[in-house]
């Protein structure tokens, strides 16, 4: 219970750029405490189809995965502490802080790392789930997941050429994905 407190308390803290640039600090947390890249990807699923924040939903499944009821509100609170906390301030000095050029100059940095956090956690996602690898110099384990592969390349194509809400292709996607390896 005290390592979930900690590890979503840091992950408060340090979670800039909202939810999905969290996700790269909340799996390298999650794997400490033995979340494999395949249940994480079905906690990513989870978040795209439940409502509420990326951040909060994570840390709920979480916790309540590895300690139940109890793991899963404390997971939860931790990781909203910070946001409770800082949000307040930041609103009472809110002009002081646009006004600043150096937190100004910080701030497009600490959003530069947020993107880079992503596209992290992405590519670590595919080369698992897509490619078998655990890192991209895993070439021993390489063998691609047609299916999976098909899945990825068509949302991609779908969402960008018809602009289809992601939500509704992570909805198919995980529908075709059970249909393909626990039907068949």
């Amino acid at each position: 219970m005290l390592q979930l407190f900690t590890m979503f308390l840091k992950i408060g803290f340090l979670g800039f750029g909202g939810g999905y640039a969290m996700l790269a600090l909340i799996y390298q947390e999650a794997t400490i405490l033995g979340m494999t890249v395949a249940e994480f990807a079905d906690l990513n699923a989870l978040d795209a189809l439940i409502p509420g924040p990326i951040a909060i939903n994570s840390a709920t499944y979480i916790g309540q995965y590895y300690v139940g009821f109890l793991g899963g509100l404390v997971a939860t609170l931790t990781v909203s502490m910070p946001s409770i906390i800082i949000v307040p301030l930041f609103m009472k000095y809110e002009q002081t802080i646009r006004k600043n050029p150096m937190m100004n100059h910080a701030l497009t940095w600490i959003k530069l790392a947020s993107v880079g956090l992503l596209f992290g956690i992405s590519v670590t996602m595919t080369l698992a789930i897509v490619f078998n690898m655990a890192t991209i110099f895993d070439w021993q384990h390489f063998e691609i997941d047609w299916l999976s592969c098909i899945i990825l390349l068509s949302s991609l194509f779908i969402h960008l050429r018809f602009k289809v809400n992601p939500i509704i292709l992570t909805g198919i996607a995980g529908i075709l994905g059970y249909i393909s390896y626990y039907l068949f």
